[in-house]
């Protein structure tokens, strides 16, 4: 799964070919916005989401909060909180079918974290692509409107079984799209998205691409959204680590 990532370097361009400049709507001005560098994002927080804007065919960055919620739910509350949709059963679940078939999304990142037990430590550990660059997951969006008519965008992360390297702390990892793949997500071909093709465009990124490492444990907590996050753990947390393995 996909339950904490960071997004410190601001993302600027999507697609391996064209090199698609990601532009802020028309009603957030360049100059006033601010790209802030996040740590620690954690699900019901708002961050970036980048979409394309199907009447000028434009790549847009918004934020959105991190927990979709079906336009059809009546509360704006779900049973559970939808921050990840499985990749293989995304076209088949009625809270996700709407979205995957109209509206997807790409969210940016350049780190994500998981936990693993080692005896009595419950250690996080820092995945990311190894050029440590900014990389796409799939996404997808929705809006849901209050009993006043307010909106609320909200987005899940698509995930994937986890490749070689991830599979040593979790089962799953997040789907992460790099080049014209990205595009390929954005544009919805139903070539793809709504046949098996789809496993191909969906599924793990090879793990000679990335690499992992172990963080301090400071990260498990939401509130802290600072660069420590991604430090070394404590000596004596590598100790036990070193013994646990």
């Amino acid at each position: 799964m996909c339950g904490r990532y960071t997004l410190i370097k601001q993302p600027v361009s999507i697609g391996a070919k064209s090199q698609a400049k990601i532009e802020l709507p028309d009603d957030i001005d360049d100059e006033s916005f601010a790209f802030k560098a996040r740590y620690n994002i954690a699900p019901t927080q708002g961050n970036l989401v980048v979409r394309k804007q199907a009447a000028d065919e434009r790549f847009l960055m918004s934020s959105m909060r991190w927990g979709l919620v079906p336009s059809w739910s009546r509360t704006g509350e779900t049973t559970s909180l939808l921050i990840n949709a499985r990749s293989e059963t995304i076209a088949e679940k009625p809270s996700f079918k709407a979205a995957y078939q109209r509206r997807r999304c790409l969210v940016p990142a350049d780190g994500y974290y998981e936990w693993k037990r080692h005896r009595s430590v419950n250690q996080p550990y820092y995945l990311q692509l190894s050029d440590e660059s900014v990389f796409y997951m799939a996404g997808i969006w929705e809006t849901w409107h209050d009993p006043a008519g307010v909106p609320t965008e909200s987005f899940a992360i698509l995930t994937t079984q986890a490749n070689a390297l991830a599979a040593k702390v979790h089962d799953r990892m997040p789907v992460i799209l790099e080049g014209d793949d990205t595009l390929t997500w954005l544009d919805g071909n139903p070539d793809i998205i709504e046949t098996d093709k789809r496993f191909d465009l969906l599924g793990p990124i090879d793990s000679s691409r990335m690499k992992c490492r172990p963080v301090n444990p400071i990260v498990n907590n939401n509130q802290n959204d600072v660069p420590e996050c991604i430090s070394e753990p404590p000596v004596e947390t590598s100790t036990q680590l070193d013994m646990g393995f």
